[in-house]
C-alpha cells in the first residue's frame, strides 16, 4: 500500500508540553453518578441461526447488579417510553430506579433499529457526571467488510453481533458492525459520560481450541461466512457489506473515511479465534464478571477486575480467554463504573495452572530480567478468604522468566489448590535500584526516611557502601513542598506543594512519583535482543503537517524542528503536529500484535492505537502496511517551551498482551502535551519492541 495517507482532521484534544495538570484533579462523585445501561440478550434467534440458553440470564445477572447497586428499594422504579418508532409489539421503555436508567431489550426486542434506538435516544442522555454501559449477550459472527474500509482496516473483515430480525423480516438489517459500534459510541461520547462495553459473544469458531467442551456449554458463534475468500461465488447473501449499509450511511457522508474512536473499556468475553461459552445458567463471560464485581470489597479498577473476571472464566472452560481493551485513552485504573482514579497501581499478577505446573502472567515484556532465575521473588495469595486449614499467603520464586508468562515454583512444603484463584505480588527484584538523594528542610527529610517504602527498589543513596550515583533527587523545601528531579541533569520531573495535602499525604506522593518515573524509565529501555520476529515487519511514524500531508520517519531518534515549516500554530499560540503510526509487513510469516506506546516527558504512558491490531497474513501480504490509529493526535510545542522530547514504542508480539499493565497516568502536577514449498517455521511466545525518540525544537 502506499505510505501516502489521506488527509484526515487531527483530533480537538492536543497535547503541548506547557499544559499543567490540574493538582489533584477533581474526582467524580460516587454518590451522584447515574448509570444509564443498554443490556440486550438474545436466546430465541429465529431461522437457521442456532439457539441459546444463558443470554437471558445474562441480562437478569446485569440487571439485578445493577438495581442492588443503584437502585432505590424504598421507591417503586418509574418507567418511560421511548418516543421513536419501535420494531417488536412492544414499545422500548426506559426503567429509572434511583440512579438507574435501565432499558433491556430481550430476544425479539433486539433488533438492529431497537438497539440503535437505545443508543441515540437512551444512551446519549449521559453527561459528563454520568456512566454509560453497553452489554450484549447472543452470537457474534464475521462479515467481509465494504472495499472502501481497505486502507483504514486492511484485514477486510467486520466483527458483528448477531440481532433478531424475524424470519418475514429479511429486508432488516441482521448484524451490528464493529464500525456502526463505533459510530455510535462516539455519538454517545459527545457529552462526555464514562463508557463501559461488555460483550458475552464471539466472532470466529474457526481457531477454538477445544476438541471437546465442558458438559452443558455450547459455543456462542454464528459461522455465517462460508468462505474465507470475498470472491467465492457461494458466499451467502449479504456476506459482503455495502459501502452505504453502515449506519444508514454514516460513513459515506463523511468528506474523508475515518472510523471515529471514543473513549471506553471494552470487556470481551474471548479472543477473536475464540469461542465463548453458553450455559443454561448464564454465559460464562458474564457470570464470572458478576461474581467478581459482588465478591469485590468496594470499589475495584478495570485491570483488577478484569483480572479476576479471566481467573473465574478460565476455571470454568480452558479455552476462553476473556480480554480487555482500553480504548481512546481510557485508564484502567478507574474504579468499575464510578470512574473514579484509584493511583495506587499495585504488581499484583493472576497466577494460573498449566498442566502440572504453575505460572504468573508476568514476563519480560512487563520488566522482569532474564537470566536471574530464583531471584524474583513472589508472594501469592488466593483471590478469595481461604479456609482456616489453609495458609493466607504462600511464598514462591520465578523459576523460568517467559515473554508473557513466568513458571514459578513454590516455597518448600507448599502447595496450591488447582480450583482455588491466585493473584502474586512481586516482592524482590534482582535489578539494579534506583537511587534517590534527599536534601533540604531537615524536618521534612527525616520524616521522608522515617516513612521510606524500599519494596519498589528505588532506595536512598548517602550509605558508605553505595558505589553508584544517585539517579534522582528530592529536595524538601522550606514552603513545605517536595520537587522530584533527575540527579544527573537538574530537570525536573515534577513539585509536590503544600496545598496538596499533609505531610503524611506529600510524601505519600513522593514515593508514588518516584515509582512511577522508575516504570517510565523501564518501559524506555524495555527490548527483547533476541527476538526472531524484528525483521517481519517495519515501524513508522507518520507526522501530519500543516498541511495535512502525512510525512513518514524512519529510525531511531529525531529532531524535528520549528523551522521545518511542519508545525501548525493553533488559536493559543501552540505549534502543534499530528503524530499518527503505520507498520508495514515485510515478510507475510505468521500473525502479528501490534500495540503502539506514547511516552511523555511527564512520565505518562499511554496506549495509542484505537484498538489491538492484528497482522493476519491470510488477509495480508508482504508490502502491505497498517495505520495503528484511524485518525492522528496533536502533540507540540507551547508557546513558552523551546523544545520537548518523547518516545513512541511498539511493542510487537506473536501472542496478544495484557497491555493495560503497562500504561500508568502521568505525574499529577507534571507539565505535559498531551520453488520447492517452505512453511517457515512459525515462532511463539516472542516479542520484540522498537522506539522512537523524538525531540521538538523551536528554532526560528
Amino acid at each position: 500500500m502506499a505510505d501516502d495517507e489521506k488527509k484526515k482532521s487531527t483530533q480537538t484534544q492536543s497535547e503541548t508540553e506547557g499544559g499543567i495538570r490540574p493538582f489533584p484533579s477533581p474526582p467524580r462523585n460516587p454518590h451522584t453518578v447515574r448509570i444509564f445501561a443498554l443490556i440486550v440478550g438474545i436466546n430465541d434467534y429465529p431461522g437457521g441461526i442456532p439457539k441459546l440458553n444463558g443470554c437471558l440470564k445474562d441480562v437478569d445477572q446485569v440487571t439485578g447488579y445493577l438495581r442492588e447497586k443503584f437502585g432505590n428499594p424504598k421507591q417503586t422504579p418509574r418507567k418511560k417510553k421511548l418516543a421513536g418508532k419501535t420494531q417488536s409489539g412492544s414499545p422500548l421503555t426506559v426503567e429509572i430506579d434511583g440512579r438507574l436508567h435501565l432499558c433491556a431489550l430481550k430476544d425479539s426486542q433486539a433488533t438492529y433499529r431497537n438497539i440503535v434506538r437505545g443508543f441515540r435516544e437512551h444512551l446519549s442522555h449521559a453527561t459528563d457526571k454520568d456512566t454509560v454501559w453497553f452489554h450484549f449477550s447472543g452470537h457474534g459472527s464475521e462479515q467481509f467488510a465494504a472495499p472502501e474500509f481497505n486502507e483504514l482496516d486492511p484485514n477486510g473483515r467486520d466483527q458483528t453481533l448477531v440481532c433478531y430480525r424475524d424470519e418475514n423480516d429479511t429486508g432488516a438489517p441482521l448484524f451490528l458492525a464493529d464500525k456502526e459500534l463505533a459510530a455510535l459510541l462516539q455519538e454517545v461520547s459527545k457529552n462526555k459520560p464514562h463508557i463501559v462495553v461488555s460483550l458475552d459473544s464471539c466472532h470466529s469458531g474457526s481457531g477454538t481450541r477445544d476438541t471437546e467442551e465442558p458438559k452443558g456449554v455450547k459455543p456462542r458463534v454464528y459461522p455465517f461466512l462460508n468462505s474465507a475468500d470475498r470472491e467465492d461465488p457461494a458466499l451467502l447473501p449479504g456476506s459482503i457489506r455495502t459501502f452505504d449499509s453502515y449506519l444508514d450511511g454514516y460513513y459515506q457522508k463523511m468528506d474523508q473515511l475515518d472510523i471515529p474512536v471514543a473513549e471506553h473499556v471494552l470487556l470481551s468475553a474471548c479472543e477473536s479465534v475464540q469461542t465463548a461459552g453458553d450455559m443454561a445458567r448464564g454465559g460464562i463471560f458474564t457470570t464470572s464478571l458478576i461474581e467478581a464485581l459482588r465478591d469485590a470489597k468496594g470499589p475495584i479498577h478495570y485491570a483488577r477486575l478484569f483480572a479476576k473476571t479471566r481467573a473465574r472464566a478460565s476455571k470454568r472452560r480452558s479455552a476462553q480467554n476473556p480480554q480487555f481493551e482500553t480504548i481512546g485513552g481510557f485508564d484502567p485504573y478507574t474504579s468499575f463504573l464510578l470512574g473514579e482514579p484509584m493511583p495506587d497501581i499495585s504488581n499484583f499478577y493472576e497466577v494460573f495452572r498449566k498442566g502440572s505446573d504453575w505460572y504468573v502472567r508476568c514476563g519480560a515484556i512487563h520488566g522482569l530480567p532474564t537470566g536471574k532465575q530464583g531471584q524474583i521473588k513472589l508472594m501469592i495469595a488466593a483471590g478469595k478468604p481461604t479456609g482456616t486449614n489453609r495458609p493466607g499467603k504462600i511464598g514462591a520464586f520465578i523459576e523460568k522468566v517467559g515473554a508473557q508468562h513466568s513458571k514459578i515454583k513454590l516455597a518448600e512444603g507448599q502447595r496450591l489448590d488447582k480450583e482455588e484463584e491466585y493473584f502474586a505480588e512481586i516482592l524482590a527484584m534482582p535489578a539494579a535500584p534506583a537511587y534517590v538523594k534527599l536534601f533540604g528542610n531537615r524536618p521534612a527529610v527525616k520524616a521522608l526516611k522515617a516513612q521510606w517504602d524500599a519494596s519498589k527498589n528505588i532506595l536512598l543513596a548517602g550509605k558508605k557502601t553505595e558505589t553508584e550515583a544517585p539517579a534522582l533527587s528530592v529536595e524538601a523545601t522550606d514552603t513545605e513542598s517536595f520537587i522530584i528531579r533527575d540527579a544527573h541533569t537538574g530537570k525536573q520531573f515534577v513539585e509536590i506543594p503544600a496545598e496538596s495535602g499533609s505531610l503524611a499525604r506529600r510524601i505519600h506522593l513522593v514515593q508514588q512519583n518516584l515509582d512511577k518515573i522508575a516504570r517510565w524509565k523501564r518501559m524506555i529501555d524495555l527490548d527483547n535482543p533476541n527476538t526472531r520476529i524484528r525483521g517481519l515487519f517495519e515501524f513508522k511514524l507518520k507526522v501530519l503537517d500543516k498541511d495535512a500531508r502525512a510525512i513518514p520517519y524512519v529510525g531511531h531518534e529525531l529532531a524535528i524542528y520549528t523551522s521545518d515549516g511542519v508545525f501548525k500554530k493553533d488559536t493559543r499560540g501552540n505549534d502543534l503536529l499530528g503524530i499518527n503510526f503505520r507498520v508495514a509487513l515485510k515478510k507475510a510469516q505468521q500473525d502479528l500484535f501490534l500495540y503502539a506506546f506514547d511516552l511523555s516527558s511527564g512520565c505518562a504512558i499511554k496506549f495509542r492505537n484505537d484498538e489491538e491490531k492484528v497482522i493476519r497474513v491470510a488477509n495480508m501480504n508482504a508490502g502491505d502496511s497498517m495505520p495503528l490509529r484511524s485518525s492522528p493526535y496533536a502533540w507540540g510545542l507551547g508557546p513558552d517551551d523551546q523544545g520537548a522530547t518523547r518516545w513512541f514504542k511498539l511493542l510487537v508480539a506473536t501472542e496478544e498482551l495484557d497491555y493495560h499493565q503497562l500504561e500508568q497516568p502521568g505525574l499529577v502536577g507534571a507539565r505535559e502535551v498531551e520453488m520447492e514449498e517452505f512453511d517457515a517455521e512459525k515462532i511463539s511466545e516472542d516479542w520484540c519492541a522498537e522506539t522512537i525518540k523524538v525531540v521538538l525544537v523551536r528554532r526560528e
